[in-house]
């Protein structure tokens, strides 16, 4: 029953970050088209997105701190899953800041222009 549980939320997460906002050839068109407006908004919407694999793969830690015993590795082994699943929300906290600095200079550039 507790592997059901875990390896049911961790399918469902998974899911859910595979799920991309906008398609690459989209992406290349705008920054072929020089869309600052555009590019500005898929960036925002990224660092979005990003976010929310974070704050998952965070929840999912905490989790694991609450109830170790839900980890089907090993006890010996919670902890260093813990530590991962924490690089992998700080992953996804840093490409998150990434993208809201490129949404940040797309808009400073919509005032400028090209």
């Amino acid at each position: 029953m507790k592997i059901r549980k875990g390896t049911g939320i961790f399918l469902a997460l998974s899911w859910l970050m595979t799920m991309p906002v906008f398609a690459s050839d989209d992406l290349e068109a705008l920054i072929k088209a020089g869309d600052h407006r555009k590019l500005e908004m898929y960036y925002a919407e990224e660092a979005k997105t990003l976010k929310a694999k974070a704050d998952k793969w965070e929840v999912l830690a905490e989790y694991y701190e609450k109830f170790p015993d839900e980890y089907s590795g090993g006890s010996e082994n919670v902890h260093k899953h813990i530590e991962n699943v924490r690089a992998m929300a700080d992953d996804y906290r840093k490409a998150m800041h990434e993208a809201r600095d490129l949404a940040l200079r797309h808009h400073s550039l919509i005032r400028k222009g090209p």
